[in-house]
Order: C-alpha cells, then sequence, then structure tokens
C-alpha cells in the first residue's frame, strides 16, 4: 500500500523485514527516503547562476542557457526534453546528460539531507559507526500494466558515511534520466517528470556470508 511513497523495492522490503526479522530470516535494516525528498529537490528554487559551469551539449547550441535560465530543477529538466526526437540517438544522449550534469550540480535541500544523515545514523546506532550501506533506486513506476523497466535505474553498494550516502542518493535521482530510461518512456507517451524515485539505503550483505539472487521457474523468453 505504500508503493507510491516508497516504490516497489522500498515496500517489499519493508515488509520483508517487517513479516520475516522477527521469525529469524535475517533481512538487514534500513530506511527508505521517499518520494516526497525528491520533489522537494526538484521543485527547489534554485539561486540564480547556479549551473552555469554545466558544460554545453554539443550539436545543441543555447539548450544549456535556456535550461540554466529555469528556476527549479523540474523546469529545467522540462525545457531539456521539450521537441526530444528519440530516434535521435546523439540527440537523446546530449540532452540525458546534460539533465544527469544539472542535477548533480545541485544542492539537495537541507531538509532532505538531514533526514537521510538522521536514518543513516540510526543505521550505525544498530550495526556500528560508519556502517556499509546498498543505495538502491525504488521507483514508483518501474512495473505497471502499461510499462515494465525494472534494473533502469542504479544502485551503489559499499557505500559509507553521511556525506557519501548523501551524495549517492542525488546519482540515483540523476539515473532516472539516463538516455535508455527516457526515451522508452517518451515513446511510450510518458513524462520522464512522472517517475517519482524513492531510494533504499540499506546495511550492506557481506558477500562471504550470505547470498541472494533471482530464481526463475519459468524461462521469460521460451515459457518452459
Amino acid at each position: 500500500e505504500d508503493v507510491n511513497h516508497v516504490g516497489g523495492k522500498g515496500a517489499s522490503l519493508g515488509e520483508m523485514y517487517q513479516a520475516l526479522h522477527g521469525n529469524g530470516v535475517l533481512v538487514p535494516n534500513g530506511f527508505t527516503v521517499t518520494v516526497d525528498a525528491y520533489s522537494s529537490f526538484v521543485d527547489t528554487i534554485v539561486p540564480e547562476g547556479a549551473w552555469m559551469g554545466v558544460s554545453e551539449v554539443e550539436d545543441m547550441p543555447g539548450l544549456r542557457e535556456k535550461a540554466a535560465a529555469c528556476s527549479t530543477l523540474r523546469d529545467a529538466i522540462t525545457t531539456c526534453f521539450e521537441g526530444a526526437d528519440t530516434s535521435d540517438h546523439l540527440e537523446m544522449h546530449g540532452r540525458t546528460a546534460l539533465v544527469r550534469a544539472l542535477i548533480e550540480d545541485s544542492e539537495v535541500p537541507e531538509n532532505v539531507a538531514h533526514e537521510i544523515a538522521r536514518g543513516y545514523e540510526v543505521l550505525c546506532e544498530e550495526y556500528g559507526p560508519g556502517v556499509d550501506v546498498a543505495v538502491r533506486s525504488s521507483a514508483t513506476v518501474e512495473d505497471s500494466a502499461e510499462a515494465s523497466f525494472a534494473g533502469q535505474y542504479e544502485s551503489f553498494l559499499n557505500v559509507h558515511g553521511t556525506e557519501s550516502v548523501v551524495l549517492h542518493w542525488k546519482q540515483c535521482v540523476a539515473s532516472l534520466f539516463t538516455e535508455r530510461a527516457v526515451a522508452y518512456q517518451i515513446d511510450r507517451d510518458m513524462d520522464p517528470l512522472n517517475a517519482s524515485l524513492a531510494v533504499v539505503v540499506m546495511k550492506m550483505v557481506r558477500s562471504d556470508l550470505a547470498c541472494s539472487g533471482v530464481m526463475f521457474t519459468l524461462d521469460p523468453d521460451s515459457g518452459h
């Protein structure tokens, strides 16, 4: 029931932890940075001139200046995708690279950074100072009746330290706008900005002490 707030991955992991951890199944603890944090980030007013250090897009003169003139990330991203031609891969590469550069050059709102830090501190209290965590994208629209593009967004392993966790949260947000993910959505008349992103931060599992994976009982290609 919380998929719209924490994405499919965050909701499923939360249920696994709550239902199984008390029964001796060692699901690692964690927290999810909700889609509200994403919305706060893209809708925060950006100081004038904040993006002037971002490189120009080759073969698309003026696009960077047009995006940099916007007052929020949401408006700048919308500007970058106006009139996009998904059949032109070089153009899409340039547009999406510019969007990710704008995101990475933007400051995370103080209240968002504070809440991420607070969640990480709670994990450090449980598992020890500087605990290694996995920072995992959890989109709200990865799988639906109209679309299926799970696995297109980034996850990062062996992250430790508050600043690094906040940085990797922002990199997960930037991964919403890869050429592949954006073209997939535009081709299906979906707005890339409607794909709100939550981010799971969870205790890393040592690979020499545990293992995980996916098992298919039906071949997805042949049906056997």
